[in-house]
């Protein structure tokens, strides 16, 4: 299958699952995480992590990763994430980690994180598919807690 096919079969599952939430937007996080991870070979880690308490914490993530669990603010790729609102790519020998902010409004909600590994596994249709997650998250956020 062609990598473009595979990730836009990703977004249709995502986006039904999307559509089920019944205010469960754990339940959003959980399966885009799995989903990432099982479906797309090169993606040897997936997770998100949300904001709160001068900390990023990882609510849930699939693969393996030398990532902490817990970050504190001003560590690390997370932070620079978050200070430019916008997606960090930092390739680092063999792999590539992608950082990508979700907000509620001006608020720092958390970040999709994906480590893919060969380094240029990871292209710009990869990064197309992870900002419309981060604001597929933002949308459900906003739904989910009125």
């Amino acid at each position: 299958m062609r990598k473009a096919d595979l990730l836009d079969d990703l977004r249709a599952e995502i986006g039904v699952v999307s559509d089920k939430l019944d205010g469960d937007i754990e339940k959003l996080y959980d399966f885009s995480i799995r989903s990432l991870f099982e479906q797309v070979p090169d993606y040897r880690y997936a997770g998100v992590y949300l904001a709160s308490n001068g900390q990023f914490h990882c609510l849930c993530r699939a693969g393996h990763s030398i990532l902490s669990s817990v970050v504190p603010f001003g560590q690390g790729l997370h932070s620079l994430a978050a200070v430019r609102g916008g997606v960090v790519r930092e390739q680092t020998g063999n792999r590539t980690e992608v950082y990508v902010p979700f907000y509620r409004g001006h608020h720092l909600i958390g970040e999709l994180v994906i480590i893919g590994e060969p380094a240029n596994s990871i292209d710009e249709e990869d990064i197309a598919l992870f900002c419309e997650l981060a604001s597929l998250f933002e949308s459900k956020v906003e739904e989910c807690n009125p």
